[in-house]
């Protein structure tokens, strides 16, 4: 398959997860009142993961992202578009608590970070054995986004979808984080900005 053909391929499946996420979320009143509230409160919240920044031009992202590059504080992930950071457990030798993060941003028509696009998975993780599965690390990934985001805990929301049946949401002033199970290796991070103009 060309480079052509798979890149196609991958923005059309992009397209089709975003496309359920937004269905799924719009039935949700609770979902609803939450995004209500907390964009009332006009509170602009644009961190992301190593100091990058929702509205950020894609030209300093890019110059962040060859510092953290440069700095071995990232190294290339499985696709060539995304950077990767290994969280060790210096305790446990055997890696059973090593887990990374794989991320690439997503701009608008602006040039503008608009979507953090990210994947955690288990370092030991194999088809044969659940125990690294994705659903196993569910938790400990919505624990840590809790902590290095600190604010609104997560919303467990039922999407009523059976490719993703269940959906975290969090959402402080218009920053979002849309969590869920992508498939037996990965869990899915979005962070994206809820208003339209970053």
């Amino acid at each position: 398959m060309s480079f052509t053909m798979k890149t196609i391929r991958t923005s059309f499946a992009g397209l089709a997860v975003a496309f359920l996420l937004s269905a799924a979320l719009s039935c949700s009143s609770e979902y609803e009142s939450l995004v209500k509230n907390e964009l009332d409160k006009n509170k602009k919240v644009d961190s992301l993961f190593f100091n990058l920044r929702l509205g950020e031009s894609k030209e300093i992202y890019h110059e962040k992202s060859w510092h953290l590059n440069n700095s071995r504080k990232v190294v290339q992930g499985r696709s060539y578009f995304f950077m990767k950071k290994v969280f060790s457990d210096s305790k446990q030798k055997n890696k059973s608590n090593d887990f990374a993060l794989e991320f690439t941003g997503k701009f608008n028509a602006d040039k503008k970070l608009n979507l953090l696009d990210a994947k955690f998975y288990h370092i030991l993780w194999a088809p044969w054995n659940e125990t690294y599965h994705a659903p196993k690390l569910l938790p400990r990934v919505l624990d840590s986004l809790e902590l290095w985001f600190p604010g609104n805990p997560f919303l467990a929301i039922e999407t009523g979808n059976d490719s993703i049946p269940k959906m975290h949401v969090k959402i402080d002033g218009d920053r979002r984080f849309r969590v869920f199970v992508e498939n037996s290796q990965d869990v899915a991070v979005k962070i994206d900005d809820l208003n339209e103009d970053n």
